[in-house]
């Protein structure tokens, strides 16, 4: 999971819930088996401008497909409004959440 990643959902809960919450739902990420990437690595920077490029996505989306690309990762989301047609036109694996 890139840190960008992370941060979206931290700041969404912070936003939702408060800071207890999003600080708990961090605190539960760091203790799952989840290796957290702290960098952008030039691979994953040219993914990243591809898919940003070819799809309307937001960037951090864009990252989270980028990041599990070039790792062999699964994006987790519930985003099929957006990344349905990254699905049906990319070799990135999905778990859907809903």
């Amino acid at each position: 999971m890139n840190k960008l990643n992370l941060l979206e959902a931290y700041y969404g809960d912070y936003r939702a819930h408060g800071k207890e919450a999003a600080d708990t739902m961090l605190g539960v990420v760091k203790s799952l088996p989840i290796t957290v990437i702290s960098e952008l690595t030039d691979s994953v920077f040219e993914e990243v401008s591809r898919l940003k490029a070819t799809y309307r996505i937001s960037l951090a989306d864009a990252v989270v497909l980028a990041e599990a690309s070039i790792c062999d990762g699964v994006v987790l989301t519930a985003d099929h409004h957006e990344l349905d047609i990254v699905e049906q036109n990319e070799k990135i694996a999905f778990k859907w959440i809903r």
